[in-house]
């Protein structure tokens, strides 16, 4: 399941530009797992956030991040 937020308007259309994403991969019950693709506010575009815990996985993106 994905949910979009914090709509935006570039001028030329409307996007979102956060979203939230929750999963459930009972086969991965063992993993644990916390990981950031490391972006760097002002020099990266796309914030990446994973977390990883007893067969559920959430994910947080942020497409927007320079902005």
């Amino acid at each position: 399941m994905t949910i979009w937020f914090n709509k935006k308007n570039n001028g030329i259309k409307k996007y979102h530009s956060k979203s939230i994403s929750f999963n459930f991969y009972p086969q991965h019950w063992k993993l644990r797992q916390w990981k950031s693709n490391g972006a760097i506010k002002g020099k990266d575009n796309c914030y990446d956030l994973n977390i990883y815990f007893l067969g559920v996985f959430f994910s947080y993106t942020n497409w927007d991040y320079n902005s």
